[in-house]
């Protein structure tokens, strides 16, 4: 039975209605009205199927409905089903010279935006009737930039691309936000897969006058210390701004206490340094994040997790440097001198192995956060109310994801 799911309009509304999933033959006209003459539905390898002549190479292409996962699925999540035979087919066309193309039609109201779902990942798993996911905002980003591309996390590539764009699409015209080719470029020089430890980061930190290096909570601002050098480059700048420690005492209306401002674009993220084995991440100040999506539409969190090992398993080894580390650079008296202060938290060591972009905006803002337990201000006052960010079901949110082993 049909269930309402949320579904997504040509004016970019959510609203909460039943699937309205083309048939085949309306799917297969929708396809070939967009590309034209240069698209067939003929015989090939015995069966009748959809061609596109694309100059040297031929595209087929597989369509199936895109319609709600169902329940007790989250109701933005959907779904297209691959048939045994789409793979067998598509190795066997493949192996022919043919591009083989599986494609997901989304339709609601006459809206139709089209998926990719890269037939790699399907293949080497030789699914039987497997399900290939995929998200409204997954929907909703392809539509409004023509071309979205993400990593799932399954590792599954999906693609999702407006009807405007969906020739030029398959002509191989459409390219990647400049955005995450910078983050791109970050990462790859980034510690990721080795251990740090935060003896090593703390001395870095301070010998390279990083204002932040006295923090106990040394891994997040070991990540923006290296983030912020990297924003500082010349052919950075422009894109990526890291404002953590400049926005703080701005009175303008138009300034928000966030740690990247991305310029080019006009608008804020946030960065956070995450531990694996969390559920959850805090998130930010409700009031503030809340006017700041009013104001630039849309909000990126930027995740780097990591393992952890703990102090206490080590003998507090990281805790008895850090403090006699401070007490010899500030010359503290003994009396000052606590060499165990805040041994309970602290980490001896990180490695960084993944890292995200989740957006919040318009579509999915109400799905993803919620409130977070901050306790108390130290002179006993309620802090101001955060959210935070589950990371179960975050796939409607991620829009870009980076995994240190994809490199090995």
């Amino acid at each position: 039975m049909n269930q309402d799911n949320q579904q997504l309009t040509a004016g970019y509304d959510i609203l909460l209605a039943q699937d309205q999933p083309l048939s085949p033959k309306e799917m297969r006209e929708v396809i070939m009205g967009k590309l034209g003459a240069q698209c067939n539905y003929t015989e090939v390898e015995g069966k009748k199927r959809i061609i596109y002549h694309n100059g040297s190479k031929d595209i087929i292409i597989f369509a199936k409905a895109i319609t709600y996962l169902g329940n007790p699925h989250p109701i933005f999540k959907k779904r297209i089903q691959i048939p045994k035979y789409w793979i067998e087919d598509a190795v066997s066309l493949s192996k022919l010279g043919y591009d083989v193309r599986f494609i997901g039609v989304y339709h609601f109201e006459g809206f139709i935006i089209f998926a990719d779902f890269v037939k790699d990942s399907y293949i080497q798993h030789q699914c039987n009737n497997s399900a290939a996911h995929i998200y409204i905002n997954d929907l909703y980003q392809g539509d409004l930039y023509d071309y979205f591309s993400k990593i799932d996390q399954n590792g599954n590539e999906i693609r999702t691309i407006s009807n405007r764009k969906f020739a030029q699409y398959l002509q191989g015209e459409m390219a990647e936000s400049n955005l995450f080719k910078l983050f791109a470029q970050f990462n790859y020089g980034f510690c990721f897969g080795e251990w740090l430890t935060a003896i090593d980061a703390i001395q870095e930190m301070h010998q390279k006058h990083w204002s932040q290096w006295r923090q106990a909570e040394w891994a997040g601002w070991f990540l923006e210390y290296r983030f912020s050098h990297f924003t500082e480059k010349d052919e950075i700048h422009p894109y990526i701004q890291y404002t953590a420690l400049t926005h703080k005492s701005s009175h303008d209306p138009d300034v928000f206490d966030f740690d990247i401002w991305f310029p080019a674009h006009r608008f804020y993220g946030d960065l956070k340094a995450s531990d694996k084995s969390k559920k959850e991440t805090p998130g930010n100040d409700q009031i503030a994040f809340v006017e700041c999506l009013k104001k630039y539409g849309k909000f990126w969190y930027v995740i780097y997790q990591h393992e952890t090992i703990k102090d206490s398993d080590k003998d507090f080894e990281a805790t008895l440097f850090r403090n006699k580390y401070l007490k010899e650079i500030d010359n503290a008296p003994d009396s000052s001198f606590d060499p165990m202060s805040y041994h309970q938290r602290m980490k001896h060591s990180v490695k960084f192995t993944d890292m995200c972009i989740l957006e919040i905006n318009r579509i999915n803002l109400h799905s993803i956060l919620s409130d977070f337990n901050q306790g108390r201000q130290p002179d006993g006052n309620p802090r101001n109310p955060k959210f935070k960010i589950n990371k179960k079901d975050i796939d409607n949110f991620v829009i870009y994801r980076y995994h240190h082993k994809d490199e090995q």
